[in-house]
């Protein structure tokens, strides 16, 4: 986050999990796998391996619950054999693609339509099924609808589609399954069943987590439906263009695991499904085989199951769900604590819609990224018309951190289920991040009738101005201190950086970024100074930093970079940019597959220099520490020093300093403008011997260059300074 045999261990499969490699990080596929159900389940345990017991026991309860079920219903009168009422299952479709509408709401129903039909076994294939097996052809009284409503209770088809390239990566912290990645977050788990439309890596067509997994977030709970294998028409390709796929991955939500057992395509005749009426199977079944298909576990006719939906053929094979998996699915969804508040929603009926609604969607300026560089900033903000009366009218709120409100009276003409971007009055705040919530009121000067709306909330950054040089030890409680601020390009509030304890270079604490247990591929965290104002009359600008770092593999190297703007946030340069193993403190090839704490060894100080970003230029810049999601390992900083240095009178007319002189262990050799041009210092004894020598390839020469004679006699030393377009030789004079 071995052997696997019968119901209670059913998260093992075999070979399909040995090919699983890291905790939440990416999985290779075997060949042809259709379903990432072991995939998820095995990635999720090595992760979380204190949740696999609790998991077992879970899953054993539910199976001495699903066989007593099974007792009952054999003693009861033929009437009472099933349950008479209808469950229907409130759905919403998050489509997440560049775009997102070439999955239509045409073929999303066709979708409803397959699962409607193959659930309730009135799907018109149900004529292929062999005369062998039609004494155990389940009919449930399961169905499903596309919600009619939202979260907060405005009307929706159940359709979300959401414009962008994220790939659904199979198992915990899904992009696909979060905005703050670029995918869709989930509703309400206990009133609407998740499915996500989309790109899946590794050729997967769907996954999904078993009921009753301990631990798993709300967000996590649903299912993965490759679009190239989704309803019936549109994107949907053969062999899986009849909704199957869909259909088999939601048996796996309602705790149905795949016919031939828990083991991952691979031969046994000893794993189960813990379903009595499906015939006992040796592996998984590709491709549209003819019946009977016997194996070694079932040698005469007829065979194995192979056109059960919980088998891998073609979706034109499959047809049939038995008795005993349809008694099994209603078990769960009667019985499962994380399944049984379905049972209430209300997603299937229609949204109420109130005359007089107006709500607030959505803070469109100041963007969740942006810098502001000066006091006052003008909110512009989405608001919708969510009644059926024309709005004329509305209050507009803005709150900062909390303190009283600016309001702002807007008249406005919004027809009803109208969108419109209004402005509110000028908001004065401080330097540093803050949080901004907006709400809407008296929508036509009157009370609105739905308040559930009426809110929305954002994050902001004002940059103060400061002198140089800065330091930031991040010692101060409060985080972002002393007129920092930070912010992501997502709405995630988890992914930014934070102030943390347990990890320092100095003092009580640091910076941290959370790479580890954040999933957010290409999203990026920023941690920026204030803004800088530079000195009159300095020469050189440099910021020093500690850093401490981990690769978790080879694969999921996060990256640090530190960017210039000196247009508040319009533009940057790179200054400096690490990854991989020139990132890693850790040691050299080593990784950490847990969360990185560093130890007081694994800190390195970094230089950049600003000198070419600082000088020369109007106005003041900003800098900005930029971690780079891949979904590695953590990123720490502290001891953040930005200096400035003015030189000599006489390093700028001679071109060189060598101070101080006398000396009595070590002095510097300082250059002007820069020491680019330099190739070698020697430094000579009186008898011409070398007491002291450097090399330097053109341009990496430092502007400030120690040298230490400290075990050397008293005396006058040569200094033997060879530079591209000239020789500099000079004297210097040590002491005891």
């Amino acid at each position: 986050m071995k052997t696997a045999r019968g119901i209670h261990l059913l998260w093992i499969c075999l070979t399909l999990f040995s090919c699983v490699e890291g905790l939440g990080q990416q999985a290779s596929l075997p060949t042809g796998e259709r379903c990432g159900l072991g995939i998820v389940m095995e990635k999720y345990f090595r992760q979380h391996p204190e949740y696999k017991s609790e998991f077992e026991k879970r899953q054993q309860a539910f199976q001495a619950r699903y066989e007593t079920m099974l007792r009952q219903k054999a003693a009861a009168p033929a009437l009472l054999q099933r349950a008479n009422a209808i469950m229907t299952i409130p759905v919403v479709v998050h489509i997440v693609l560049p775009d997102p509408s070439i999955v239509t709401d045409d073929q999303v129903q066709s979708e409803i339509d397959v699962l409607n039909a193959d659930y309730a076994g009135l799907n018109a294939d149900s004529t292929n099924i062999p005369p062998a097996f039609k004494g155990v052809f389940g009919k449930s009284q399961i169905r499903f609808c596309l919600a009619e409503h939202d979260p907060t209770g405005e009307s929706s088809n159940g359709i979300v589609r959401v414009s962008s390239g994220t790939v659904s990566v199979a198992g915990q912290n899904d992009p696909v399954k979060s905005s703050s990645s670029g995918g869709s977050d989930a509703w309400n788990i206990s009133k609407y069943l998740n499915i996500w439309v989309c790109d899946m890596q590794g050729g997967l067509l769907g996954y999904c987590f078993l009921p009753q997994t301990p631990g798993l977030p709300d967000a996590e709970v649903g299912v993965v439906n490759n679009y190239t294998a989704f309803g019936t028409i549109g994107t949907a390709q053969a062999p899986y263009d009849k909704g199957r796929t869909t259909t088999h991955e939601i048996g796996h939500y309602f705790n149905l695991i795949h016919i031939w057992g828990a083991s991952g395509c691979d031969a046994s005749c000893s794993d189960s499904d813990g379903v009595a009426d499906t015939p006992n199977q040796n592996a998984c079944t590709f491709g549209a085989p003819a019946f009977p298909l016997t194996d070694v576990c079932n040698t005469v006719a007829p065979g194995i199951m192979f056109m059960n939906y919980m088998d891998y053929s073609d979706d034109g094979v499959m047809c049939l769900f038995t008795q005993g998996q349809v008694d099994r699915m209603e078990t769960a969804l009667t019985t499962l604590p994380d399944r049984t508040p379905l049972l209430s929603s209300d997603g299937c009926t229609p949204a109420i819609v109130y005359n007089i609604d107006a709500s607030a969607k959505s803070v469109s300026e100041p963007g969740k990224n942006v810098i502001i560089c000066g006091n006052t900033i003008v909110p512009k903000v989405v608001i919708k018309n969510s009644g059926s009366t024309v709005l004329s009218s509305v209050k507009l709120n803005v709150s900062v951190d909390g303190q009283a409100p600016i309001s702002t009276d807007l008249n406005i003409n919004l027809a009803p289920f109208a969108e419109m971007t209004v402005s509110s009055n000028p908001v004065t705040s401080s330097g540093g991040s803050h949080t901004m919530k907006v709400y809407t009121s008296l929508p036509n000067g009157i009370a609105d009738q739905n308040a559930a709306n009426d809110t929305t909330n954002s994050v902001f950054s004002i940059s103060d101005i400061k002198l140089t040089p800065i330091t930031e030890d991040f010692e101060t409680i409060s985080f972002p201190a002393n007129f920092w601020s930070n912010g992501n390009n997502s709405s995630n509030a988890a992914f930014n950086w934070k102030r943390v304890s347990n990890a320092r270079h100095s003092g009580t604490a640091s910076a941290k970024i959370d790479n580890y247990n954040l999933n957010v591929p290409g999203g990026y965290a920023d941690l920026r100074t204030p803004q800088l104002q530079v000195p009159l009359g300095i020469d050189s600008m440099k910021m020093t930093f500690w850093l401490a770092a981990a690769l978790y593999d080879n694969n999921t190297s996060d990256t640090l970079e530190v960017l210039i703007s000196n247009d508040c946030g319009q533009t940057y340069s790179s200054a400096y940019k690490k990854w991989g193993q020139a990132l890693n403190t850790h040691g050299n090839g080593l990784f950490v597959t847990s969360d990185y704490i560093p130890i007081s060894s694994e800190w390195r100080q970094d230089t950049v220099d600003l000198t070419p970003f600082a000088l020369g230029r109007s106005g003041n810049f900003i800098v900005t520490f930029r971690d780079i999601n891949n979904y590695g390992n953590n990123i720490y900083i502290d001891d953040v020093n930005v200096r400035t240095r003015t030189l000599p009178a006489r390093v700028k007319s001679s071109g060189y300093l060598i101070s101080p002189n006398p000396f009595t262990s070590q002095f510097i050799i300082q250059n002007f403008p820069s020491s680019g041009n330099l190739k070698s210092i020697a430094i000579y004894n009186s008898v011409g011997q070398i007491v002291w020598y450097r090399t330097y390839s053109l341009g990496t020469a430092d502007n400030y260059i120690p040298v230490y004679l400290g075990n050397v006699a008293a005396g006058i030393y040569n200094v033997h300074m060879i530079y591209k377009d000239k020789v500099v030789n000079d004297r210097i004079v040590k002491m005891n």
